[in-house]
């Protein structure tokens, strides 16, 4: 009786001691919001605050963006409303929702500006926060120019049997055992074929110790952003980081070293050669002071590591989707089989080009867009939204939008885009961004992508595993992108 009247009075306090410490927090969480409001007014014609979440220590909703984001989407749109407010660190952001404040931003889309390291703290900052997507005005151009003639269209189109060849050769690869059937985790079978054929578009061909030492650094770039970039707190603080983590420190460093000195490699290795490839220029550049070495390693770091996980989630996804729907498979192969390859990819009135498109509409590689400001005071949604103020646009609401797309939104159907005019797409579809500044790479993505999938379904049939299909909303949670989990069955077509 008397250790079962210990157990309870010990359960008690320990419950009674949750209860003080989670309404303690609460109350802070409240308490900080509201000098944050007074801090960042901003109201409609009739004096009253824009709704959105507390403000949550010590990120704000900024992992919940990344990591959570579909769950997000359709919380705070049902909790606030079409626009709402929520927090990056202490940093304002202002979610838009509907197509006419989408419009009503952008309408000065050249002058915005970008936000600091899309407003995601320190750890960040030393990965990406010098990239090309994440700076502006004349340091942007500069860069810009850098890499333009390298994706521009004319470029990717005489590239395309280059590509056709590499998406080929990867295909014929893709089961090392050459197994008439096999499974495999989409994400896994995909994700090398887009990181080096964008790696071999910036270094010239790779040699087997170069890819192998390039993948490994990638995988040091992608382990800092998973053990502390996604995991805020303390890393959103350099002071902070080198005073309680000096190991995640000391690992930054560690990468930071071995990318320039992989870099400075292959612009020495190449720089003789009668073919100069685009890091030869752009690394002369950075020895003449006209791009600063930050700008160069992490704008090749967004080129190649960040986009690794856009082009692995966007191909992973297009896969599952065919995988999910046969007939989509069989119309697909009686339309590319009458034409070569090198022609199906730039199509844009196409099946191939409708199922790529359903894919970025259905699975957009973020949920909300990154953050962007207006150098004009701006009306959203009927709230005064001041200049330089950092505004989003929830992609997944604007892609699911049912008063555009129809009542089946939520469903795989490329054929939707045969009736839709491409100026309609303007502000209904997140795809590679809005205004001025979108994806440079869209153009090479595009065509490295659907020539992977002519590839793959000239030699195989793809099926989803039972498991799959069941729980086809399934990603991991240690990217910034949502990458399936999903595995498919890759079944050898008989000649």
């Amino acid at each position: 009786m008397g250790q079962l009247f210990v157990a309870l009075a010990t359960g008690l306090i320990v419950t009674s001691i949750w209860l003080l410490v989670r309404n303690a927090r609460t109350l802070t969480e409240k308490i900080i919001t509201k000098l944050l409001v007074v801090l960042h007014p901003i109201k409609d014609a009739q004096n009253t605050g824009i709704p959105g979440p507390n403000w949550k220590p010590f990120d704000g909703q900024t992992l919940e963006k990344f990591l959570d984001g579909k769950a997000r989407t359709e919380e705070w749109q049902r909790c606030y409303g079409p626009i709402y407010r929520i927090w990056s660190g202490t940093t304002p952001e202002i979610v838009i929702t509907r197509p006419e404040d989408i419009r009503s931003f952008h309408s000065d889309s050249a002058a915005h500006n970008k936000a600091r390291s899309s407003n995601a703290g320190w750890m960040f900052h030393q990965l990406l926060g010098e990239c090309m997507g994440l700076i502006n005005g004349p340091r942007w151009t500069a860069l810009r120019n850098e890499f333009g003639p390298t994706y521009a269209h004319s470029a990717v189109v005489e590239k395309a049997s280059i590509l056709s060849v590499e998406a080929r050769e990867y295909v014929d690869h893709l089961d090392p055992q050459r197994r008439p059937g096999f499974r495999l985790r989409a994400a896994d079978a995909v994700s090398r074929f887009p990181f080096f054929c964008t790696a071999t578009s910036i270094y010239g061909p790779l040699s087997s110790q170069e890819k192998d030492q390039l993948w490994s650094v990638a995988q040091q770039n992608l382990a800092i952003m998973g053990k502390y970039v996604l995991l805020g707190g303390i890393y959103r603080s350099g002071r902070l980081s080198r005073w309680l983590s000096p190991a995640s420190v000391r690992e930054l460093g560690a990468f930071q070293a071995a990318w320039e000195e992989f870099n400075v490699r292959m612009f020495r290795t190449r720089r003789e050669k009668r073919k100069l490839v685009p890091i030869v220029e752009l690394w002369r550049h950075v020895e003449e002071g006209l791009v600063t070495k930050d700008e160069a390693l992490h704008t090749l770091s967004e080129i190649l590591f960040a986009n690794l996980d856009v082009a692995t989630g966007t191909l992973s996804w297009l896969v599952i989707f065919l995988a999910l729907d046969e007939s989509v498979q069989k119309q697909l192969r009686e339309e590319l089989g009458g034409r070569p390859a090198e022609e199906s990819c730039t199509k844009k009135d196409d099946l191939l080009a409708y199922c790529f498109m359903e894919t970025l509409r259905l699975r957009p590689f973020t949920a909300f867009s990154i953050p962007e400001s207006s150098p004009n005071d701006k009306i959203l949604g009927g709230f005064q939204i001041p200049a330089n103020t950092s505004v989003v646009v929830s992609a997944l609401h604007v892609n699911y939008n049912k008063g555009f797309w129809g009542q089946d939104s939520d469903q795989f159907r490329p054929g939707r885009f045969s009736a839709v005019k491409a100026l309609d797409l303007r502000y209904n579809l997140f795809s590679f961004g809005f205004g001025t500044r979108k994806c440079l790479g869209q153009r090479f993505g595009e065509v490295m992508l659907k020539l992977f999938v002519i590839h793959l379904l000239g030699r195989y049939d793809i099926s989803l595993t039972p498991a799959a299909r069941a729980d086809l909303d399934k990603v991991g949670r240690d990217n910034w992108v949502p990458i399936p989990e999903a595995d498919v069955f890759f079944t050898e077509r008989k000649a």
